[in-house]
């Protein structure tokens, strides 16, 4: 019996020992097999846990070095991410899942395998090194299923739909702008001259000013340098744009109002949101042959 006492101490004290092995780097936290440590503040263990390929809403701070390094909420509002299989032993993804619903946690993940396996970055460019842990913060606040985000995504977009099409058609109606093309290009003309109009291929050198419905500029030919030249006809800028000024003559000034559809469509481009209608002010200065470009 003595035996088996001391085979149990010693059982015991082994186990103690690998527990402060594990945990002796980032006192007060866990650490799985895989080599991920966790500290949770709350846990919520009746919710639910995400699934893989469910989607998740989380407010995220990374911290290296108790610096803030990267703040998820400061940049990326009301953004889902989709649960994964792990890119890596100990990643984030294995973070996630072991979340629940309104649970709080803290985990450290290699900084080095982040860099590269998650962003394609050398460690040592970034200024990384091979020690360097993250602190994520997380905070997980909502789980959909990948069918049920996949829905909601389309009734968001299809409110967006009908959103930009009642904006759109209001803007007409308050400008008084009547004219259209078949596309569904509308458009006025401010002057109107007899001047050349340029051909398919030709090259068009047009003074523009390019605004949202509300009249926010988000860009103008002084940008380019006092004008901009396009190839008239070839799909080389918008498709809304590149209609009006082949409807235009040499010395004409143009409001052309781009739905969507004549736009960037359905989706974000860049700082434009997606389903935005826009508003281009055109004047044709001049019209020429493509080859002549070189020379001026």
């Amino acid at each position: 019996m003595k035996r088996n006492h001391l085979l149990i101490a010693v059982a015991c004290l082994s186990a103690m020992v690998l527990v402060t092995a594990c945990t002796q780097k980032f006192p007060g936290y866990k650490k799985t097999q895989s080599g991920l440590y966790y500290k949770f503040h709350s846990l919520n263990a009746s919710a639910p846990q995400p699934k893989l390929t469910d989607f998740l809403k989380v407010e995220m701070a990374c911290y290296l070095h108790d610096s803030l390094y990267y703040d998820w909420e400061g940049t990326q509002k009301d953004v889902y991410s989709q649960l994964k299989k792990p890119i890596f032993k100990g990643d984030l993804q294995e973070a996630y899942a072991m979340m629940h619903i309104g649970d709080s946690a803290s985990f450290y993940v290699k900084a080095d395998s982040v860099a590269k396996l998650y962003y394609n970055q050398d460690p040592n460019v970034v200024g990384l090194k091979p020690d360097d842990y993250f602190r994520y913060e997380i905070k997980l606040l909502e789980v959909k299923s990948e069918e049920e985000f996949r829905a909601e995504i389309e009734r968001m977009k299809e409110t967006m739909r009908t959103d930009s099409e009642k904006a759109f058609f209001e803007y007409l109606k308050a400008n008084n702008i009547t004219d259209y093309t078949a596309s569904g290009l509308f458009f006025s003309k401010s002057v109107v001259t007899k001047g050349v109009k340029p051909q398919k291929g030709q090259m068009a050198r047009i003074k523009f000013v390019a605004s949202f419905l509300d009249g926010t500029v988000f860009g103008n030919s002084d940008q380019l340098g006092d004008h901009y030249d396009v190839e008239v006809g070839e799909g080389k800028v918008l498709k809304g744009l590149d209609e009006g000024i082949g409807m235009m003559r040499v010395g004409e000034k143009a409001r052309f109002v781009l739905p969507y559809t004549l736009a960037y469509g359905s989706n974000p481009y860049g700082f434009i949101p997606a389903y935005s209608n826009l508003v281009f002010d055109v004047e044709l200065l001049d019209v020429f042959d493509k080859e002549i470009t070189n020379n001026q």
